[in-house]
């Protein structure tokens, strides 16, 4: 058996995250391959509603709020928005599969 954690930061913990989702979903097809961590350092996450943070930040001069838009806008499907699931975590089935990769201890 081998056991791995899954670790990384920035949009590559929300590619992470998504890949535990999926994990989840099929877990017995990954044997002998376990799955024990899912470490999101600094995911890149948002909604349609904007947090406090990215109000409070909007003109940061390092990532101000355009730029985060017009990265998700690259980054979304064709006609998507930030409420899609790749960016939001509380639509569509993902609080269902994020409470399977707690039950899996993922």
């Amino acid at each position: 058996m081998l056991i791995i954690p899954i670790v990384r930061n920035s949009a590559g913990a929300t590619i992470a995250y998504q890949a535990g989702l999926n994990v989840a979903e099929e877990v017995d097809d990954f044997e002998p391959l376990k799955i024990r961590g899912l470490i999101l350092r600094q995911p890149f996450f948002g909604g349609t509603k904007r947090s406090e943070s990215e109000l409070r930040l909007m003109n940061n001069k390092v990532m101000p709020l355009c730029v985060t838009d017009m990265m998700w806008d690259l980054a979304l499907p064709i006609g998507a928005n930030r409420d899609h699931e790749y960016c939001n975590l509380f639509v569509g089935n993902a609080p269902k599969k994020l409470y399977k990769i707690k039950e899996l201890g993922i």
